[in-house]
């Protein structure tokens, strides 16, 4: 078959079945950060089930005839590099197989996968096993049709994308890192631009008397909070559509990723909403009176850039006993100055009596949208979908970022819902199988030789 003959759209549905079963497989994994979980007797960095999802992704990619390497439990590669010469650039492909916790009411329980309505339902179906798979058989179409490449292909899996890429940075330290790629963890047609991305802890007196908690992650809109109080207060569950349960206060919320909190309902903002006027605090007088707009518009930090958009700030965790601590996440543009930004927040937090901590920082990072690379896979993406919605920037960090020339491909089509970190999470078989073909025509187009 000649190059001009190929097409990948028939190559790549021979292996339909195989990708559903391998990406219910995979998301019947729990694969949740567990720092350092100890399992008979050996400690697994990411915890145990990161672990096993990693085997099982490794193990299929050498029954399909790929070089793989587990690098110490927390990341993998696979490797194509047929007619690669042996000092080649390297080309990436980076996907995830850790998971956010999968809280609130699902219609089924979210690590037992299922099918409906042409949809297959789970955590981790869209963020990122679906896509990881696809990738993986976007090789795998290529080494059937015996594809020279240019440069090396490596088809690279972490473990910790959701709590700090830590794996893919451990695998960065130990191996020749990427010259270029992709990261099929976010949207199409192609991701030039992700905000920067921070978290900060405030941390202050408890002076309150109430106990609370809540939240799961820094990058999730708190889908609850609950607290206890020797405060009567009956107006509670009129006023927060809120549980009493054994002398417990619950609210419940919405989960949404980070990138856009307006998307959810968060917990501890509808918390302190209810308890600020009945307690005197600094810190829940901190978060009503400054804390309450995504935007930061109340402290005067509310900053927007044209291409990347508005900088926004996610309340994640709470936690008040002797001492409150709150954990808020940020995704800011590049046109945000962060040393003032700082000192202004740090500024307003001490009027408070609080501390404020950085917990993290991860820049911003932008591809010129008019690039070469950007175009060979614009072109790949138009080939099937005649579809030209603009290219776009996004408040999400994925692991596109960690190479220099890097970007997020897929694999959500424009006017698809947001299904990452949502409760009842899922991915339709037939946009899986198509960004599967995408993918595998722009790793070709990109490296062919």
């Amino acid at each position: 078959m000649s190059v001009k003959e190929i097409n990948f759209m028939n190559e790549f549905s021979k292996y339909k079945e195989d990708i559903i079963k391998h990406t219910i497989n995979l998301v019947k994994i729990p694969s949740t950060l567990v720092d350092n979980e100890i399992v008979d007797g050996v400690c697994y960095r990411f915890g145990y089930q990161n672990k096993l999802a990693l085997d099982y992704y490794l193990d299929l990619a050498e029954e399909l005839g790929f070089k793989t390497k587990n690098i110490e439990n927390v990341c993998g590669e696979v490797v194509y590099d047929f007619g690669a010469p042996e000092d080649s650039e390297i080309f990436a492909c980076l996907c995830h197989l850790d998971v956010v916790p999968a809280d609130g009411e699902w219609k089924n329980p979210p690590y037992e996968p299922w099918i409906e309505d042409g949809k297959i339902y789970g955590r981790g179906t869209s963020d990122d096993k679906g896509p990881a798979v696809v990738s993986l058989y976007a090789l795998k179409v290529l080494k059937d049709l015996n594809i020279k490449v240019s440069r090396k292909i490596k088809l690279i899996v972490g473990t910790d994308e959701e709590s700090g890429s830590r794996g893919l940075h451990r695998y960065m330290e130990l191996e020749k890192n990427p010259d270029l790629g992709i990261s099929p963890d976010a949207d199409f047609p192609i991701i030039f631009a992700e905000k920067g991305i921070t978290s900060f802890e405030i941390s202050g007196k408890n002076e309150s008397g109430i106990k609370a908690e809540g939240g799961v992650r820094l990058n999730v809109v708190a889908p609850w909070a609950k607290f206890t109080s020797d405060i009567d207060l009956p107006d509670f569950v009129e006023k927060t559509s809120g549980k009493i349960i054994d002398g417990e206060y619950y609210i419940e919320g919405k989960s949404a990723h980070a990138m856009e909190p307006n998307n959810g309902v968060n917990a501890i903002k509808e918390f302190v909403k209810y308890i600020h006027d009945k307690v005197s605090d600094n810190f829940i007088n901190f978060i009503y009176e400054k804390l309450m707009n995504t935007r930061l518009k109340d402290m005067g930090l509310d900053i927007t850039d044209v291409e990347m958009g508005d900088l926004t700030m996610n309340i994640g965790l709470l936690k008040m006993d002797k001492e409150s601590k709150l954990g808020i996440n940020m995704r800011y543009p590049r046109n945000l100055d962060f040393n003032k930004f700082y000192e202004s927040f740090n500024s307003q937090a001490k009027e408070y009596g609080l501390e404020v901590k950085v917990l993290s920082n991860t820049k911003p990072h932008y591809i010129d949208p008019k690039s070469d690379f950007i175009a060979k896979l614009h072109k790949s993406y138009i080939k099937y979908t005649n579809d030209h919605s603009p290219l776009k920037s996004i408040g999400g960090g994925t692991y596109a970022r960690e190479i220099k020339n890097g970007v997020a491909f897929g694999v959500k089509f424009p006017n698809e819902e947001e299904m990452a970190h949502e409760v009842n999470e899922y991915i339709k078989i037939d946009s899986l199988m198509k960004a599967g073909v995408i993918i595998t025509d722009a790793i070709y187009n990109i490296n062919k030789q």
